[in-house]
């Protein structure tokens, strides 16, 4: 049992180990990427907006000095000087005095050359529908930046699986050919022994180099491929575009059942996309709602405590304390808030239609992504079928040029057909790991993923 058991580790262990660094990937990329980064900011910025819109429930306190300076100005001319001299004449006569000296008219200035006010004031909403819905609104931003984020993860994830097996795929490609380059190299060799022992012609020369040749232009566009797909790897993850990648051949596949219906609900309850477009509905009601409480007023309470004077003294003889009830109603806008309903409620119907229509596309997309799936899986199977043919084929071949009973050209072909067989069945299964991979993206099927692969 034992032996059972060290044979399957030791069978499966490149598989676990690509796993392992798959998942090790995924999170440094979910930690580094900077799309994802820059939607993580976003996030914090909406939050941050809606903080700021929670604080105009609280009061508002300023601290308000004013100094002035005045000359000139409107004046008041009081006649004392007319009104009160004959009295004041009657009164010295009467008294055989001159207690009651005249005075001279005064002039009574609007502005005082010299004044400070220097007050405290507190301002608190007590009804403003603005700002209960723009918060509200607010609130609905936060959530839909924080459901991009998610949506931006998910997809990532799946970006980042594919560009892994495209690396994977391309070092495979890669290993094939250099393992069918050394069977071309040992034949150029042994045809140019032939030849100089006069064997064969020349021709048979050529031909060998010529397919020599052809391998080194595959191998040159396959090396490119390979440090094509490292490079586009290592930009999901924000790395050095030459970082080594750490690959393996996986030995096993995930499979999935038949059933579309399952799949389809999973998708339509979990894909973000609807969750999206849900909270633009309620961005848009919001706004409906809002607009039509504009024909409200808003009511603030004011309170100021401070001090007036012609000079700077803060005491009982200069202090006040002065509270207010403010209320503000627009009555008339030119009809403007009423087209600001209609422009609301037309967003909200567009929003409507919106959803329905990503439903549909959602539920087409599953339907397409499982044909996918299901065909690039029966291909496996195909390419496996060719790559036992192909290699009993070439075997034979091989028998029979060895024993001189095949040609040159039989032997070239056999081969040729091997390579295509192996490059055919290694594109078919990681071509199947890709679609695997779009099809957790569209199903949200792994939804636990996401919150393994969460940032901190």
């Amino acid at each position: 049992m034992k032996k059972y058991i060290l044979f399957a580790a030791v069978l499966f262990s490149p598989f676990l180990c690509g796993q392992e660094s798959l998942e090790e990937y995924i999170q440094y990329g979910l930690e580094n990427n900077l799309v994802l980064k820059q939607k993580t900011l976003d996030c914090q910025k909406s939050l941050e907006a809606l903080r700021e819109a929670r604080a105009l429930f609280y009061p508002g306190i300023s601290f308000i000095a004013r100094y002035t300076r005045s000359e000139g100005g409107r004046t008041i001319e009081f006649p004392a000087g007319t009104l009160m001299n004959p009295v004041f004449m009657t009164l010295n006569a009467l008294t055989h005095s001159n207690l009651f000296s005249p005075i001279d008219d005064q002039v009574i200035k609007f502005l005082r050359p010299r004044e400070h006010e220097t007050k405290i004031r507190v301002t608190q909403p007590v009804f403003s529908p603005e700002i209960y819905y723009n918060t509200q609104i607010r609130k609905e931003i936060n959530l839909y930046n924080e459901v991009d984020l998610n949506q931006y993860r998910r997809e990532l994830i799946a970006e980042i699986k594919k560009a892994y097996y495209n690396v994977a795929m391309a070092s495979a490609m890669l290993d094939i050919l250099k393992e069918t380059g050394k069977l071309l190299e040992e034949n150029v060799r042994v045809s140019r022994k032939l030849f100089e022992n006069d064997k064969v012609t020349k021709d048979f020369v050529y031909r060998s180099e010529s397919e020599l040749a052809r391998y080194e232009q595959e191998l040159q566009r396959a090396e490119n491929n390979r440090k094509t797909a490292v490079a586009y790897f290592n930009f999901l993850l924000n790395r050095p575009l030459e970082t080594p990648v750490i690959t393996s051949f996986p030995d096993s596949f995930p499979t999935i059942s038949p059933v579309t219906e399952q799949y389809t609900y999973s998708a339509i309850s979990g894909r973000e996309e609807l969750e999206k477009l849900r909270k633009y509905q309620n961005m848009a009601e919001l706004q409906v709602k809002m607009n039509q409480a504009n024909k409200l007023p808003d009511i603030y309470f004011v309170f100021d405590y401070g001090f007036q004077g012609e000079e700077y003294r803060f005491n009982k003889e200069q202090d006040y304390l002065q509270a207010s009830a403010v209320l503000t109603w627009t009555l008339f806008e030119g009809y403007r808030n009423r087209a600001k309903i209609r422009q609301a409620m037309l967003d909200k119907a567009e929003a409507d239609s919106k959803l329905e229509e990503a439903k549909k596309k959602i539920e087409l997309e599953v339907l397409t992504t499982l044909s996918e799936l299901f065909t690039s899986e029966k291909e496996i199977l195909t390419a496996e079928k060719r790559l036992r043919n192909a290699s009993e084929g070439f075997r034979l071949v091989q028998r029979k040029y060895e024993e001189g009973q095949a040609s040159l050209l039989e032997f070239l072909d056999a081969r040729s057909n091997l390579t295509q067989a192996e490059e055919n069945l290694v594109i078919s299964k990681f071509n199947y790991l890709s679609c695997f991979a779009d099809f957790e993206r569209v199903t949200v099927i792994n939804s636990d993923i996401y919150e393994k692969f969460s940032i901190k």
